[in-house]
């Protein structure tokens, strides 16, 4: 039974995005672009505007679970299907131990006791990984309802905030608007993208969309406008409330300019946004990573467990399990003091190579147009050739952002996956 809204789809996609990136950004920002990272957020906003179209495109036409996967074999053929799912499984799994980790770093500012106990907090991180898989097990609906609830009491706090903000805004706080050259707006792309990450999310469980293409498609490019507004507004409005060296030295960005503004009362409501912001996420992702291999495994070219659906809730429950397993090992390596940088290259490595998937998709949106326009004649469908290759190459320069150690490791990464493809291609 379809069980994802309109509604649904749009708050998965606003839950993936506005989670605890937006939180925590303005600070990173501030320390490596300062105050240009307002144009960062203007750039990256542009660029992805492409990038959800390709993504309303494809879903309407192509509406199969696994989304990027999908659109990769379609177009490109099936090892470029499988770099896809290969990329964005590893990015997801690996990715739910930084976001609770997040989660639980906003929860410990409320708890002593949480704070001064590392067992504690690698308790709670568990908990919350496998409560949340339960609840994905469970059906989509129920997943649903989370995140429409966590959508609403997520935004609206921060739109507020950033509305009344704007009556303190003190234009000093953004000279010099480029202090470490221009040079840095790359670096700050880089940085935001991965608040982008999710805008894929309505075409990764497609198969359970109510209304399928056309649901996707509108809810990619509502969920993009939503998620877009609330990380501008926050943005500016922090920024110019906030001197750019106390902001760049901030654990709490958004709650310090919150307090600064309206008092410690908004501060503290800021930061309950940011935990049931994080959670969101978390449920979010946990959905994704149970979803990306599905229709890969169908295929035969990814693990065929993966593709099995409970018998009562029709969830891929062992998917579900397999990522969060992982996910929860993966927090070990965090709370092990001699691996905590591995742990933090690997988060990422997930940044990376969530990235890729994106690649593949323009790409692919731009091969399937050519055949189409090809095939009708010279000329036609040349603007969703022209929205393709623009997506391609700002994906492509938000990639080399990231720098050259980060990008190499993830191409190993990536190639560490061929043998998994012969593998399952001679298995098969």
């Amino acid at each position: 039974m379809r069980g994802l809204s309109l509604l649904g789809a749009v708050a998965l996609i606003v839950g993936n995005m506005v989670g605890t990136s937006v939180y925590t950004l303005p600070a990173l920002l501030a320390r490596e672009t300062g105050p240009l990272g307002i144009l960062a957020w203007v750039v990256t906003a542009a660029g992805y505007l492409f990038v959800a179209l390709v993504y309303a495109s494809l879903g309407t036409r192509y509406p199969e679970t696994g989304g990027p996967y999908v659109f990769a074999r379609e177009a490109l053929g099936e090892f470029a299907g499988f770099q896809s799912v290969w990329a964005y499984w590893f990015s997801a799994v690996v990715g739910n131990a930084a976001i609770v980790t997040g989660v639980v770093g906003y929860v410990e500012g409320f708890s002593p006791a949480l704070a001064g106990s590392e067992m504690y907090r690698f308790v709670l991180a568990q908990a919350l990984l496998w409560t949340l898989c339960l609840v994905n097990v469970l059906g989509i609906r129920i997943s649903a309802r989370i995140q429409i609830s966590v959508m609403f009491l997520n935004v609206v706090p921060l739109l507020l905030f950033s509305i009344i903000a704007f009556f303190y805004f003190e234009p000093a706080n953004l000279t010099p608007f480029a202090p470490r050259g221009w040079g840095t707006l790359v670096t700050g792309v880089a940085l935001i993208v991965w608040a982008y990450s999710g805008i894929e999310s309505a075409t990764v469980p497609a198969e359970e969309v109510r209304g399928t293409g056309h649901t996707i498609g509108r809810a990619t490019l509502i969920g993009y406008a939503v998620g877009t507004a609330a990380f501008l507004f926050a943005a500016v409005a922090v920024a110019g409330v906030v001197p750019n060296a106390e902001l760049a030295t901030s654990a709490r960005p958004i709650a310090l300019a919150a307090e600064r503004t309206v008092g410690p009362w908004a501060a503290t409501i800021i930061a309950f946004a940011a935990i049931l912001a994080g959670l969101g996420t978390l449920n979010g992702w946990i959905l994704m990573a149970g979803r990306i291999p599905v229709s890969a495994a169908r295929d035969g070219i990814f693990f065929p467990a993966l593709a099995r659906l409970h018998p009562r809730y029709g969830t891929p429950h062992v998917s579900l399990i397999a990522a969060t397993l992982i996910g929860s090992v993966s927090l070990g390596l965090y709370f092990t003091d001699t691996t905590l940088g591995v742990f933090d290259t690997i988060v990422q490595l997930s940044v990376l190579t969530t990235l890729l998937p994106h690649l593949y998709t323009a790409a692919a949106e731009w091969m399937l147009r050519r055949r189409g326009a090809l095939a009708a004649g010279a000329g036609g469908g040349w603007r969703t050739q022209v929205i393709a290759i623009i997506a391609f190459a700002f994906v492509l320069w938000s990639m080399y952002g990231i720098g050259a150690t980060i990008t190499r490791w993830a191409f190993l990464v990536i190639l560490a996956g061929i043998p998994l493809y012969i593998w399952f291609k001679t298995r098969r």
